[in-house]
């Protein structure tokens, strides 16, 4: 006696398998048939264990299913992978990730789509010193080496790169004292000789112009605000000494103008030092040129000439009574002017004199 596989109701009392009926008909799709039809690739359906790729009906590994299922978490996923990924070159110290654009002898770029991000906030040259280092708070850039820079710069929150500027500094600051340009430069040798400058440099016209000027050093003050202003100085000057210079100093000069150099064509006329207008309509008082009295040893706020000069200005106190601080060169002999006798020069007047 047997019983239908599939039989309805279940007949009750049946227990072997095998004495069912229908065992021939494929209604277990959950296993694998014993002629491989399924699954594709196929698996025993005697033996249930992992198997070999050789053991598979389907070798091919494009025609496995569910080769789109993120389901290797060990590799990067080239289109991405939600929550985002991160990629490890090494295992032991101090190992790294190298990317490179080809393997061909003839390199591509390594490119960042979008903005990069640098944890660490180093970036490094290629032997491993530390060039650039980054921060959220100031200074944001600091820069550890040597700068190149072959084209122009931009400095400032106003400022723009300009082709005719090499640094173009430019902004607004709010602040007690504004700078545009601070340069404090030490010289520190242990022999020999040496020579600090805080600004230094040149300027030439070269090619072929119509008409050229060339300006060494061009700075402009300017009053630009409906409040008070005590003073507009293009160029203010100071002379130190500090603590520690106690050497002996031989000489120290405000403004020196060396020697000029013409190689080429000279100057129709060539001055030393020029002063223009001044003044104004409105102006108080202007002064072309105003020295303030000194104190020293030795005073002159004015000579002029050779080692024994056509004019001498001294100062320093007031001079003694009928005498001035003003000498002059008569042929090669310096004197100094005095004032005669009242009424020397006639009622009313005095005589200058100079002395024999």
């Amino acid at each position: 006696m047997s019983f239908a596989h599939q039989s309805t109701p279940p007949c009750a009392g049946v227990t072997v398998h095998g004495l069912l009926d229908g065992l021939d008909v494929d209604d277990h799709e959950q296993y694998a048939l014993a002629d491989k039809s399924r699954p594709d690739p196929w698996v025993a359906a005697a033996d249930l264990t992992p198997r070999s790729l050789a053991d598979l009906g389907t070798k091919a590994h494009d025609l496995l299913t569910g080769l789109d299922a993120d389901d290797h978490s060990i590799y990067a996923l080239l289109a991405g992978r939600s929550g985002g990924q991160t990629f490890v070159g090494g295992a032991a110290a101090s190992e790294h990730l190298t990317l490179q654009s080809t393997a061909h002898a003839t390199r591509g770029y390594v490119r960042a789509q979008d903005d990069l991000q640098l944890l660490s906030n180093i970036m490094r040259d290629s032997g491993g010193n530390a060039r650039v280092t980054l921060a959220a708070a100031s200074p944001h850039v600091a820069l550890t080496g040597d700068l190149d820079v072959s084209g122009n710069i931009a400095a400032g929150s106003r400022a723009a790169v300009n082709s005719g500027r090499i640094v173009n500094a430019q902004s607004t600051i709010s602040a007690v004292q504004a700078v545009a340009l601070y340069a404090d430069i030490i010289s520190s040798v242990a022999s020999g000789n040496t020579l600090a400058m805080g600004l230094a440099g040149g300027a030439s016209v070269q090619g072929t112009p119509t008409m050229g000027w060339a300006y060494g050093l061009y700075f402009f003050a300017k009053h630009d605000t409906p409040s008070a202003c005590y003073s507009v100085i293009p160029v203010y000057l100071a002379m130190q000494s500090g603590v520690a210079g106690t050497g002996a100093l031989s000489f120290a000069t405000g403004i020196t103008i060396s020697p000029a150099a013409w190689g080429g064509s000279k100057p129709a006329t060539s001055k030393g030092v020029d002063v223009h207008q001044q003044g104004g309509v409105g102006v108080g008082t202007a002064y072309g040129y105003k020295a303030t009295d000194q104190t020293a040893t030795t005073v002159r706020l004015l000579e002029l000439g050779p080692a024994v000069p056509y004019l001498r200005l001294g100062g320093g106190a007031n001079p003694a009574a009928n005498q001035s601080h003003l000498s002059l060169k008569f042929g090669a002999t310096l004197k100094l002017l005095t004032e005669g006798a009242a009424d020397s020069g006639g009622a009313g007047y005095r005589q200058v004199i100079v002395p024999n």
